[in-house]
């Protein structure tokens, strides 16, 4: 199996991938700043008290919503520091090589940790908070299924995060 992916620079992918692997967290920003401005604005409402405490709880609930926009706003600026290249991804049955233009790096797939394979993006983790999108929207379908493949084989796909446990670890704690 080879497959050769070439990735023209695309400022959308990193924003893409890390609004998928932070999704729980921005979702967890969300609900918590919904709920915090709620108890504000009930507390500023319902309640007798100080307005500027209720201000700062509104304020604070704000700012919680606001939080996952600023993430991607500072991942937008920190692209802008870097040269648009193109890269040269080639897929194989011992592991990933990467190619660009001042040199290649050799990937084993052992050397990864999981990966999520999404509509256009493959996301490969290296490390719990280390991971890089590969664009995968021109595949075709055969191609695809053989990269799903490979994947399922190493364990990829459905790999536990490490050090986390979940209600449906199946290890006994």
């Amino acid at each position: 199996m080879r497959i050769v992916i070439v990735a023209a620079p695309d400022r959308r992918r990193p924003v893409a991938a890390l609004r998928y692997v932070s999704r729980w967290l921005f979702r967890c920003f969300h609900l918590l700043g919904l709920a915090v401005v709620a108890l504000g604005v009930f507390s500023a409402v319902a309640l007798p008290g100080d307005p500027v405490l209720d201000l700062a709880i509104i304020a604070l609930g704000l700012f919680a919503l606001a939080y996952p926009t600023g993430v991607v706003a500072a991942l937008r600026r920190q692209q802008r520091g870097y040269a648009p290249i193109e890269i040269e991804y080639e897929i194989h049955d011992g592991g990933i090589i990467t190619r660009y233009a001042d040199g290649e790096e050799k990937l084993r797939w052992s050397d990864l940790q999981r990966a999520a394979l999404l509509p256009d993006l493959l996301l490969l983790w290296l490390a719990r908070n280390q991971y890089f999108p590969i664009p995968v929207d021109g595949l075709t379908p055969g191609e695809r299924a053989e990269l799903a493949d490979v994947l399922d084989r190493e364990g990829l796909l459905n790999r536990p995060r490490r050090g986390l446990w979940t209600t449906s670890d199946p290890a006994a704690r």
